[in-house]
Formats: C-alpha cells, structure tokens, sequence
C-alpha cells in the first residue's frame, strides 16, 4: 500500500495522518514467515480498531464491530490477531509520537512548536483516541499507563532538555521550573481544544499559529529572565 504522506493535510490531518504511523509500524513489526499477508488488511484493522475504541471504549471494541468499521472479513483477522485486546495492544504501539522540530535554537519557537504539535494531536483521529485511553483509565489502568508513558516521553520529557538549555543561555530565568512551564503550554493547548478555544491547525493554519503564540507569550511572561 503506497501512503502520500504529503496528503495529511490535503485530507484535513485526521485518517491519513495516524495512518502513516500505522503503515510503517506494520512494516517494522509484523514480520511473518510463510506466504506474506496483505499489508492494506493490517492497516485497515487497526484503524478501525482506533475508530471503535474512540467512540464506543474497550466494551464496544470487539471482532464484529472492527470487521464492520474496517470492511475486512472476520477470518482474516482471526488469522492475525487471536483477540481485540491484541489489536488494541498494536494499534497503540502503531503510533507515532514525535518530539517537536525546529530548525532554530530560539526557545519562542520551540515552545510554540510543542503547542502546535499538542493541537496537532488533539485534532486528529489520534486524538479522539486519546481521550478515550483517558477517559477510560480507571478500568482499563493498563492501556492508559502503556499509552500515556509513551505520550509523555515524547511531549514532555522529549523536550524538557530545550528548556534546560534556554535557562543555561539566558534566554529563561534560573528560576524557571522547566517541567512547570511545558505543562503550561501543553496543558493550555490541550485544554484549548476541549474548551473550543483552539482552532484546528488543518482547517486554520494561520490561527493556530496565533493561538500558540499567545500560549507561549503568557507562558513566557512568568519564566523569562530577570531585568536587573
């Protein structure tokens, strides 16, 4: 199956998206001895699997209503996975959660990065995803503890070393508590997006970029360095 991956925002950032990360981690992970199975029916199944988890949680996430979303017969999956727990377990594992990029050093524009990439997430199908695995934490602590240690690494310890080396130029006050400051921004950016504060960075490009840099900019009137 050939992805465009320029094609995630031509398509609005949600399906296509999360797809990209579910085809390569198919290719990585699902080596199998034998005739080769049809990389397209891992794809569609596990996309469907996040499909179902989201609106309907671990209760509704069965072989009847993952075969009705993906469109592929229920024998074929029973020849792939041996329970929905274990499609589950792969399309967690099958995203992929990247650090913000930047090219600069200047923090401003990490941090404003790291507010995208937040409401990135949140506006795609990913991110319905995403709130399900929260919303669901009490019952099923696993799941949330797998995805959530993955999502924070990524988010928060992934770039906790940007704002160390802000504070170690000067660009931030010693005083600055590094973790405090990307749960501010991150933290805001996600509330944004459940509050509808936020605008979708792949209906509105330019407005999400205001948006995270008023986060940054109040964000940063409390962390930068002392005048004196």
């Amino acid at each position: 199956m050939t992805v465009d991956r320029s094609s995630a925002r031509r398509n609005g950032g949600r399906v296509v998206e999360t797809a990209l990360g579910i085809v390569d981690r198919v290719a990585e992970t699902r080596q199998r001895t034998g005739r080769p199975r049809d990389p397209e029916i891992n794809v569609r199944v596990l996309i469907a699997a996040q499909r179902v988890y989201a609106a309907s949680g671990r209760a509704g996430l069965t072989f009847d209503a993952i075969a009705r979303e993906s469109g592929v017969g229920k024998p074929a999956i029973y020849r792939r996975w041996a329970s929905p727990d274990d499609i589950l377990d792969e399309a967690l594992r099958s995203h992929v959660l990247e650090p913000a990029q930047t090219d600069g050093t200047d923090i401003r524009d990490h941090l404003r990065e790291i507010a995208l990439s937040v409401l990135r997430l949140m506006f795609s199908d990913q991110g319905s995803f995403v709130l399900r695995v929260s919303a669901e934490r009490t019952s099923q602590p696993a799941v949330f503890d797998q995805y959530f240690e993955r999502l924070r690494t990524v988010i928060h310890v992934g770039n906790r070393g940007l704002v160390l080396a802000a504070i170690e130029r000067g660009e931030l006050s010693d005083h600055c508590d590094a973790d405090v400051l990307l749960q501010a921004i991150t933290g805001s950016a996600l509330v944004g997006t459940l509050m509808g504060f936020a605008p979708s960075p792949y209906e509105d490009p330019l407005a999400a970029e205001n948006y995270c840099e008023i986060v940054v900019d109040q964000a940063l009137r409390g962390a930068g360095p002392s005048s004196a």
